[in-house]
């Protein structure tokens, strides 16, 4: 009888400690889990942020080519580009091809004239219309005869990103890594096409392709936060 006793109670016993052992195993085998589903989830995060990035980077690429080409069509037959007059940070995709709202920034009257969509006359990552002004492709001529357009709320990635995929497709890039975050209004007035490639101005009509190195050259889209922009002309 004791011996029974003592036999149903060390069963008991091992019985418990390997109940024990198989929570302790189930425990470790759930932090296991989760440990990979954190790691799956982060890499699954950073990849939609890379492709929400390319996608943002896409649509202003496509939009810089229709303000581009909307240009050249309105003022091909005029002395010179259009000077920058009023304020773009007044306007609205609501507003902006509104004739009887005062506004006489080049962003508006292509809308206006229907060169370009509302949607097209606005930077997706700030949200702001595209500022233009004119500017000189030749220092010996007073005549403005070329136009940039300000690219502004871009983070430092985004901005290397921007001039690499496009940037030897225009004939003046120049970075700006201060006073471009979004709501702002940098000053792009008084540029030259025709200076030597300096520093932030990473291409003009007199020097030759953009390279990697300058991209990533201090001064360049190193601004901390979406304070970085860059202004591409065209003749």
């Amino acid at each position: 009888m004791v011996l029974d006793l003592k036999g149903n109670v060390a069963r008991k016993v091992a019985k418990l400690k390997e109940m024990k052992k198989q929570r302790g195993v189930t425990l470790l085998e759930i932090i296991i889990v989760l440990g990979i589903i954190g790691v799956i989830a982060a890499g699954v995060v950073i990849l939609a942020q890379r492709a929400f990035t390319a996608q943002d980077l896409s649509a202003v690429q496509d939009d810089l080519t229709s303000v581009r080409t909307a240009m050249n069509e309105a003022y091909k037959d005029q002395a010179e580009y259009p000077a920058q007059t009023d304020s773009i940070l007044t306007l609205s995709k609501s507003t902006i091809g509104d004739t009887t709202v005062s506004n006489a920034s080049p962003i508006a009257t292509l809308v206006r004239l229907g060169k370009i969509s509302a949607d097209e006359a606005f930077n997706g990552f700030s949200n702001d219309a595209f500022q233009i002004a004119n500017a000189q492709t030749d220092s010996s001529s007073s005549q403005k005869k070329g136009f940039v357009v300000m690219v502004n709320g871009l983070a430092s990635e985004e901005c290397r990103n921007l001039i690499s995929q496009m940037g030897n497709q225009w004939d003046y890039v120049e970075a700006v890594n201060t006073n471009a975050a979004a709501g702002s209004e940098p000053t792009i007035t008084g540029k030259d096409f025709s200076v030597g490639k300096s520093g932030a101005i990473l291409k003009t009509l007199t020097s030759g392709e953009i390279a990697p190195a300058d991209i990533v050259a201090d001064g360049v889209c190193d601004g901390q936060g979406s304070v970085n922009g860059v202004i591409f002309g065209s003749k």
